[in-house]
């Protein structure tokens, strides 16, 4: 394997031998493709561009097919995890959904009560108002009979 790139696919971070662009680091970006000068000199390999304070991401040539392969199982295993976290967030909102739902007809039979509350004070108000302008009626009426016999008796004596 070593020499030729071979390209082979993966629903994975980790997609082919000699692609740059497929297998990323553990920050997620696109790993660096080089050839050794240290050790194993001439084989490539793949490191995080990010090195020395990057992730530390670290790959020979040979093994990303392994790896590939590797992350198809992992890859399933977060796939379910991640299918299994939606639902219990799913779950939850429609909770949180029930109980609001619960909250406003709460909320909508207390605004129905205090609606027909304000109905009832209104019309109090309104008949102690009817009962106000009666007695300012009557104590004008009261006033005028007694000017009125008060004159009389005036124009008598």
């Amino acid at each position: 394997m070593q020499g030729t790139p071979q390209s082979r696919s993966s629903s994975s971070n980790t997609v082919g031998v000699g692609r740059t662009d497929t297998v990323r680091c553990y920050c997620g970006i696109p790993a660096k493709y080089a050839a050794s000068k240290r050790t194993r000199i001439g084989d490539k390999y793949y490191g995080c561009p990010l090195w020395p304070r990057g992730c530390g991401f670290f790959m020979w040539e040979d093994n990303v097919v392994v790896a590939v392969n590797d992350n198809r199982g992992s890859g399933s295993m977060q796939m379910e995890e991640r299918v299994e976290k939606l639902i219990e967030e799913k779950t939850s909102m429609a909770e949180k959904l029930c109980k609001l739902k619960v909250k406003r007809e709460k909320d909508a039979e207390e605004i129905a009560a205090l609606r027909q509350e304000n109905r009832m004070l209104h019309s109090d108000c309104a008949k102690h108002a009817k009962g106000e302008n009666f007695f300012a009626v009557a104590l004008i009426v009261s006033w005028l009979f007694f000017i009125f016999v008060i004159t009389i008796i005036m124009n008598l004596a």
